[in-house]
């Protein structure tokens, strides 16, 4: 239909004009498909609570893990050997920030290969010791007026997927044969190209995909990516998919997924916060409603340079009251309300429901919504749009995958 038509090529203009000539089905398909330069947006995992929940939904399909790789989700666009074009998870043009992914991509592309579109993790890389560096390391090269010359830090191509060779779109090929597709697309070279590490399981044995997460912190890796490999394996622009789970670190010690929120408000800080903002109000993206609902007020996480950063950066992002679509139980009004402009990467202890926030009201409980509770600041994502946020529904499938849910409480989710 037209939002499978909108993910593969994300361009109203193309959209609207197929809409007009009365085209629809395969004729919209046929005329809004993968196309060169115009970057699809991205098939993403569902995050999973642990190996039991994997069990349930990979259990009976052959399946393959991937290292899930902490750096920053790059879709690369060969138009021609001499035109390559890289793109961010968030659509936005980042070739002139990776001069040097160009290069490497030239050359590495196999012969035979004119065009294609590679999806892939750049990542931090230590070409001396061959060792993978924090993404820390990653956010800090510079943005504009890069040469190969003057790169500090070297990324190394991680790619694991494709989705068009030679003008031919993938997506509805299966996983396993577009992997078979990317090896023959480009030439693993150390430190700067190399294939997502993989193991494929032709059943689930729990122990086997402990020792393989195991593997992946060992190197430097956040954790796994399950993957489904032949049934129900085609590439799904812009879809959280079951057919995709994340398998992170943190579920070794039961903490859960990390999310990713917008601060919408913030709150004056007390004693050596004075001068600052010590607290932020922080909403989900509910994409149905086209609104910002709250999820909780985290303080705790950031280091005083963070405080400081952030402070500086909203004193141009206030607003003089709250916008029309925040939707904000007044218990909860915070001391200066700000744009949505920005999305954080945080961590909660659980979820509960919430006599104060709006995430998905009435979904769990009437008149009540889900909060975090204990939430953890851990980045800003750059490279996230405050509607690329985790969405309302997300929330609510966190909260029943929860092992032990604290139903009636949840009255002091607001605290931090």
């Amino acid at each position: 239909g037209v939002r499978q038509a909108f993910s593969e090529m994300p361009n109203f203009d193309r959209l609207v004009e197929a809409l007009m000539e009365g085209r629809e089905g395969a004729a919209l398909a046929e005329a809004c498909h993968i196309s060169l330069g115009v970057p699809v947006k991205p098939m993403l995992a569902k995050p999973s609570k642990g190996i039991r929940e994997v069990a349930e939904r990979l259990g009976g399909k052959r399946f393959t893990g991937e290292w899930k790789y902490d750096g920053e989700r790059a879709q690369i666009h060969v138009l021609s050997r001499e035109r390559i074009r890289v793109y961010s998870r968030n659509s936005e043009d980042m070739t002139e920030k990776y001069p040097d992914v160009v290069r490497v991509v030239q050359e590495t592309l196999c012969e035979g290969v004119d065009s294609c579109i590679i999806d892939s993790e750049l990542v931090a890389y230590d070409q001396t010791t061959e060792r993978i560096l924090p993404f820390q390391v990653l956010t800090t090269r510079g943005r504009k007026n890069i040469t190969v010359e003057n790169i500090k830090v070297n990324v190394c191509v991680f790619a694991f997927d494709c989705m068009l060779c030679n003008g031919a779109p993938l997506v509805t090929e299966t996983l396993e044969a577009r992997r078979q597709k990317l090896w023959t697309m480009l030439k693993e070279t150390q430190g700067k190209v190399k294939f997502a590490t993989y193991r494929n399981f032709e059943e689930l044995r729990e122990e086997e995909v402990q020792a393989f997460l195991d593997e992946s912190i060992a190197g430097s890796c956040e954790g796994l990516m399950l993957k489904t490999l032949s049934e129900h394996a085609t590439y799904e622009p812009s879809r959280r998919s079951l057919n995709w789970l994340k398998l992170k670190k943190d579920y070794l010690d039961g903490v859960g997924d990390s999310l990713d929120v917008v601060p919408i408000g913030a709150f004056y800080g007390k004693g050596k916060r004075t001068g600052a903002y010590g607290a932020f109000l922080l909403a989900v993206y509910d994409a149905e409603a086209e609104e910002y609902q709250t999820v909780c007020k985290a303080g705790t996480g950031f280091s005083d340079e963070d405080l400081a950063t952030h402070y500086e950066f909203f004193q141009s992002h206030t607003l003089p009251r709250a916008d029309s679509n925040y939707n904000v139980n007044d218990k909860v009004a915070p001391d200066v309300w700000l744009e949505a402009c920005q999305v954080w990467e945080i961590k909660a202890a659980d979820l509960s429901i919430s006599p104060v926030h709006t995430s998905a009201m009435g979904v769990k409980a009437d008149g009540k919504g889900i909060g975090l509770r204990f939430p953890r600041f851990l980045r800003v994502r750059e490279d996230k749009g405050p509607e690329d946020s985790t969405g309302p529904e997300q929330i609510v499938e966190m909260f029943e995958a929860q092992a032990s849910i604290a139903s009636g409480g949840g009255g002091d989710d607001f605290d931090f």
